[in-house]
């Protein structure tokens, strides 16, 4: 009989595919289910990206159908370091400091393949993208989870992580903009992390894969690498998924520090190839106007989010809005053990599917995460079923 390995054992089990299940079965029973538990985007992709994959795909003069280079199209590595360039003022050298990715999610996971032995110690704020503990589980390193709390910002007090933790870590990730929370980073969060990486010899992975969806127009993301400009201790990754609604496309890519890049690379080489050279040149077209783009879908998500806080508010939530990403991060009733049973009982009473906080990780309880990847109209309809099955704070 053949037997899983031991990286596979010792998976935790995917609690939001349990939510996901249940919501299947509310659909075979006729249910009209209203989907707000995946960050699944809605939106369909600008209509200039999707003409330049027209455009690539008709195009006879290139050799777009054939297989990729593993590091990616030289234009396209060059268009990510214009853009950094411009958005966050970051100079990278495109040939060894920029590699494109099958999303960011691919990225991620074999970065840690790539840096993590069995044991080794990796730092994870949380409540987290739960693909960031499924990853490290199967690179076989030992997880701390860093307290993202809410009197706190939802940003990590490094002082707070035990000293023998700090001696054993290897990595530590960050992501903000945060999903699950909303949460942003300040300046002076991310010198500290940047002080704190060095005077520990930590290594910092950064995920700003919402940066620029901002729900404030006062609020402008960062870049950790504006921190550390010499690339001593970091590398960033980013995708398309949520800013251009890209999700499908599988486009991401990790910039920063050559060596990193160059292992991540390495690792890439053994295992896949680069990401479809016709989707490689969309998108160079998302990046040359990115600021246009990326600023159409944030109105859209941020008069869904007011549309669900005012509602909730009139239920008796006390909702701190979200300043950036696509999501609302919502306390569960009081009259709730859990955020799985919560999210069962308004499962079955609403029709309306959130995920349980406890899927993001074991600071994440106590909490829901709402997805605000339906029409404002749906929204409305959330809320009315929320209030008519008697749901309060």
């Amino acid at each position: 009989m053949l037997e899983a390995a031991d990286k596979i054992r010792s998976l935790p089990p995917y609690i939001l595919a349990e939510v996901f299940a249940a919501r299947d079965r509310k659909l075979e029973q006729g249910v009209d289910v209203i989907d707000l538990g995946v960050g699944n985007p809605d939106l369909r992709p600008p209509e200039k990206v999707i003409r330049a994959l027209h455009d690539s795909l008709d195009d006879v003069t290139r050799e777009n159908h054939r297989y990729p280079s593993f590091a990616g199209l030289p234009e396209f590595k060059a268009a990510i370091a214009r853009w950094y360039s411009k958005r966050f003022n970051v100079s990278l050298e495109p040939g060894s400091e920029v590699l494109p990715l099958i999303g960011s999610k691919e990225g991620l996971a074999k970065f840690m393949m790539a840096h993590l032995n069995a044991g080794d110690t990796i730092l994870i704020a949380s409540p987290c993208y739960p693909a960031y503990l499924g990853a490290a589980t199967v690179a076989q390193a030992s997880i701390y989870e860093v307290p993202l709390l809410e009197e706190n910002d939802f940003l990590p007090r490094l002082e707070d992580i035990p000293a023998e933790v700090v001696k054993r870590a290897k990595l530590i990730l960050v992501n903000y903009p945060n999903n699950p929370t909303g949460a942003v980073a300040t300046d002076d969060f991310y010198e500290r992390l940047r002080k704190f990486a060095l005077e520990n010899d930590i290594f910092v992975m950064s995920d700003i894969a919402y940066c620029d969806l901002s729900l404030d127009s006062k609020f402008r993301a960062r870049s950790f690498l504006e921190f550390d400009r010499n690339k001593e201790t970091s590398i960033e990754f980013h995708s398309f998924s949520k800013s251009f609604s890209m999700q499908g496309w599988r486009l991401g890519f990790a910039c920063g520090n050559k060596t990193a890049v160059g292992n991540l690379l390495k690792i890439k080489t053994n295992m896949d190839f680069g990401v479809f050279m016709a989707v490689q040149r969309a998108g160079m077209a998302a990046l040359e106007d990115s600021e246009a783009l990326t600023a159409a879908v944030s109105d859209v998500y941020r008069k869904r989010r007011d549309v669900l806080l005012g509602g909730l508010r009139k239920n008796g939530w006390d909702v701190r809005p979200p300043s950036a990403t696509m999501y609302v991060w919502l306390k569960i009733p009081r009259s709730y053990a859990s955020s799985a049973e919560f999210t069962g009982d308004l499962l079955e009473k609403t029709g309306v599917v959130v995920a349980p906080g406890i899927g993001f990780g074991k600071y994440g309880e106590g909490y829901v995460r709402i997805s605000l990847t339906v029409s404002e109209e749906r929204l409305v309809e959330t809320v009315k079923r929320i209030r008519e099955a008697g749901f309060t704070y």
